[in-house]
């Protein structure tokens, strides 16, 4: 096995740089950058693609087309790309941009920007904006704000507010439930979960829905759900 260390000062654009040992860059700026090994790098990485199996530390910005990543990745910096798939474990510093966001495996991020956000893992996150939010997993968020929103939770999730046009939380397994303080949308459906208020314009409640106050034109609560107080909004 390689286990050499070696510092790397690159001049212009490689076309790829492959890490199998352990191997640091002052920065990388390639076509495409692979790590099974154990990569750092103290500056900002750029590359076309990216396959982060080994475990790599970016000090500076992550900025790519398509990441890969199925191992452990940590970025202090902001990440910037067209595509990102996590399969293991990424944390981000800084602030994540991505058309496309998938991740299977663990996430711990701060503010999130991206047209498509998928997670089937389990995410931790300050703030996500996005224009399509699908979560079969597991969240933990402050604010997330979306155009259109679908949670599946297979365990205990807690997002502060959620706002998005339409709004559909429901469970993929027994244990899957959401707290939220505020949920506000046009259409919202809601059931497993305990919520303080919700606002929309057509509210549906499942039977284990509990909602402390609701504010809506139009409600309607399957028996079992709890609702606190109703507002009708005309």
């Amino acid at each position: 096995m390689d286990t050499h260390t070696e510092r790397n000062r690159g001049i212009g654009r490689d076309r790829a740089i492959r890490v199998s040992g352990i191997t640091s860059f002052d920065e990388v700026d390639a076509e495409r950058f692979d790590v099974s090994g154990v990569a750092t790098v103290e500056g900002d990485v750029r590359a076309d693609d990216a396959s982060l199996s080994g475990s790599t530390h970016i000090g500076g910005d992550f900025r790519c087309d398509s990441a890969e990543v199925s191992g452990a990745t940590n970025v202090d910096g902001d990440v910037r790309a067209d595509s990102i798939v996590i399969s293991g474990s990424m944390n981000v510093g800084g602030t994540t941009v991505a058309d496309a966001f998938e991740c299977s495996g663990s996430a711990s991020l701060e503010a999130v920007e991206a047209d498509r956000f998928e997670a089937s893992g389990a995410v931790e996150l300050a703030t996500l904006d996005a224009g399509t939010v699908r979560v079969r997993g597991a969240i933990g968020a402050e604010v997330v704000e979306a155009d259109d929103l679908g949670f599946d939770l297979v365990s205990d999730s807690v997002v502060f507010r959620l706002v998005a046009d339409s709004v559909v939380v429901t469970r993929h397994r027994p244990d899957g439930f959401l707290r939220a303080e505020r949920v506000e949308g046009d259409d919202i459906a809601l059931d497993h979960v305990a919520v303080g208020t919700v606002v929309g314009d057509r509210v549906r409640l499942g039977p284990d829905a509990r909602v402390e106050t609701v504010r809506a034109r139009e409600l309607d609560a399957a028996d079992g759900a709890t609702v606190g107080s109703v507002e009708r909004i005309e």
